[in-house]
């Protein structure tokens, strides 16, 4: 466990430093803010869709997976349902509270979550197989279906039910719904997705994916301006609280409920152990849902998970 413990805070660290690059660059006036909703349209209209097709066109789901993938899909569910009611009770303004909503519960788990696998389980193919089914469908598929929704609802200015469907028929003619819906269809037919042929397609997907995390920390940068951490506070120790410490324990529940092996167990609580998605971020800024509170608390539970991803392990696993 102490090399996955450093290897997490290493890669916690180089995504901090990332960051803290785009930052000075801005401050340097390189890249500028006001390129903002660009980036983020960008990722969230062509980046994010060949990852999504391309994940799960090469990943099909079988049904010991299945199992797990739910798990991980329900407990990121429940915890919506826990933000949205504190969210509440706090009386938060719309666009905070949806805010809250999609930094507190799905969390970077390709990030930090894939290089923690391959160290705790060195050379087990099967945990790092469950890890990216689990990461891709389980965490990314409702990052990148109930976080937009989430996102354009509350950072629309409208509310009701007339709001809520328009905001779902929206979605299901978006770039992203239509790579959801082809990467399924298409992983139904490996015969054909591992034709040579289309090697060299999938090889420039591979190249967007590998674009994804720098757009990320670029957009986080740009977004990010701690103007006071006393007034995110509350949030933050929500969101943490949620995301770090809820949402292993409601995994831990699941896989105790359908009987799940102790490594599929251990995959499951780690990725769940994950903090914030900066994907969080782009939503927040694309919808306009208080993006600057978003990127911070990104940011600090980024930062917090040193501690508490091995500490969450060593609680439920010594």
């Amino acid at each position: 466990m102490i090399y996955t413990t450093l290897h997490v805070t290493e890669a916690i660290f180089a995504f901090a430093l990332v960051v803290l690059l785009v930052v000075i660059l801005k401050k340097k006036n390189i890249v500028s803010s006001g390129d903002l909703k660009k980036y983020a349209k960008l990722m969230t209209t062509a980046i994010l869709p060949a990852v999504i097709f391309f994940q799960l066109s090469l990943n099909p789901v079988n049904g010991h997976q299945f199992v797990l993938v739910m798990i991980m899909f329900l407990a990121g569910v429940f915890s919506m349902v826990i933000t949205w009611i504190v969210g509440v009770i706090m009386r938060l303004r719309k666009e905070t509270l949806g805010m809250l909503i999609i930094t507190s519960t799905f969390g970077s788990s390709a990030l930090i979550g894939y290089p923690l696998i391959q160290f705790a389980f060195p050379n087990n193919t099967a945990a790092m197989t469950d890890a990216i089914l689990i990461s891709e469908l389980g965490v990314g598929v409702p990052i990148f279906t109930l976080c937009p929704i989430v996102a354009s609802y509350y950072g629309s200015g409208s509310s009701g039910l007339n709001a809520m469907i328009k905001t779902f028929l929206n979605y299901l003619k978006s770039p992203i719904f239509i790579s959801v819906i082809a990467g399924i269809v298409f992983s139904q037919y490996q015969v054909i997705v591992k034709t040579p042929f289309l090697a060299p397609f999938w090889e420039s997907l591979r190249m967007i994916q590998g674009t994804l995390t720098v757009m990320a920390c670029l957009i986080l940068g740009l977004q990010l301006k701690f103007r006071s951490v006393r007034r995110i506070l509350p949030l933050f120790l929500v969101s943490s609280i949620i995301q770090i410490g809820i949402q292993p324990i409601l995994t831990s529940f699941g896989a105790d409920l359908m009987h799940v092996n102790l490594m599929d167990k251990q995959v499951l609580i780690l990725i769940a152990a994950m903090p914030s998605a900066v994907l969080g971020t782009v939503f927040a800024t694309q919808y306009q849902c208080d993006a600057e509170s978003a990127s911070e608390l990104v940011f600090l539970n980024i930062m917090v998970s040193l501690i508490g991803v091995p500490l969450v392990y060593y609680s439920m696993f010594h």
